[in-house]
């Protein structure tokens, strides 16, 4: 048994995977993929991990909590998406760090499924767009209460990423970044569910909805129809060619200028809070366990 772990972060995704996956749970089934509907699980996933924290687990305890949730027997591959197992939006940066306790939380989780081979899947976004996009959020509570005395430039994903690995050390973890994942959108979807690779998703193509006109969001979908990829590396030539002549620029993550830049933050700190970011991701590829997908 494998569970997939999708776990945000916070404002990368908005749910556009476990809807997409959710639309072919038929087809993914026929490939004993099983994505169970996110309010059957988020909020008791949640409450489990914490309660069991301290109490042995064995494979009776795992086939329970799968028995109400799957409706199959013949299942190899459970998907959960909740980026709320991590952390709520107020405890997101604590103490110059992202994620506080995201290693604890992680390894609550995985001592839920003792018997399962647990896997990590995780997109990741710049932080000078990450913060002011979450303080802007209402469901974080303002910048006073996100940033709790946390200075902007000292937050490194590396960091946090570390700490899982330590916490779970057997768990694989597979990132992307928020930016990247207009080229990255099939893989990333691939890779979450575990479907064989020729499989073609019905509707993955939404993801771009908001990304075009729809004339040229239709000539795109009816383009991937009558044309079938190559491979991937094919299919990102043709995301990258369509993307930049469709696709709206203020559109695209992370383009254009902040909407609501914090206090004090110039053009130059935003540079430089990019420049970090830039140079977090090469220590992040150094990780033991992480996998970096990129264009």
């Amino acid at each position: 048994m494998e569970i997939a772990l999708h776990l945000g972060v916070h404002l990368t995704d908005n749910d556009q995977l476990v809807r997409c996956l959710m639309r072919n749970r038929g087809l993914l089934a026929q490939q004993g993929i099983a994505v169970p509907p996110t309010g059957s699980y988020r909020m008791q996933l949640r409450q489990l991990s914490h309660d069991m924290a301290d109490q042995t687990t064995d494979a009776e305890t795992q086939e329970a909590l799968l028995d109400g949730l799957l409706e199959a027997d013949d299942v190899r591959r459970v998907v959960f998406s909740s980026e709320y197992l991590l952390a709520t939006h107020q405890w997101i940066v604590v103490n110059d760090q992202f994620y506080p306790n995201a290693g604890k939380h992680l390894a609550q989780a995985v001592h839920l499924f003792p018997e399962a081979e647990v896997c990590v899947y995780l997109a990741l976004r710049n932080p000078a767009h990450f913060l002011p996009a979450l303080i802007k959020d209402e469901r974080s509570g303002g910048a006073a209460t996100v940033l709790k005395n946390s200075d902007p430039l000292n937050l490194r994903w590396s960091e946090m990423l570390l700490r899982m690995h330590d916490a779970a050390p057997d768990v694989p973890i597979t990132l992307w970044c928020e930016e990247d994942t207009p080229l990255l959108w099939p893989e990333i979807l691939q890779k979450v569910s575990g479907h064989a690779p020729e499989t073609e998703l019905e509707g993955w193509f939404a993801w771009y909805w908001e990304m075009m006109t729809p004339k040229t969001h239709e000539a795109m979908r009816r383009y991937f129809n009558r044309n079938p990829v190559v491979d991937a590396a094919h299919r990102r030539r043709i995301l990258g060619a369509m993307l930049e002549k469709f696709a709206r620029p203020e559109a695209r993550p992370e383009a254009g200028a902040i909407d609501a830049p914090l206090p004090g933050w110039s053009g130059e700190y935003i540079d430089v809070l990019t420049e970090l970011y830039q140079q977090d991701l090469d220590l992040i590829s150094a990780i033991p366990g992480v996998t970096l997908l990129e264009p």
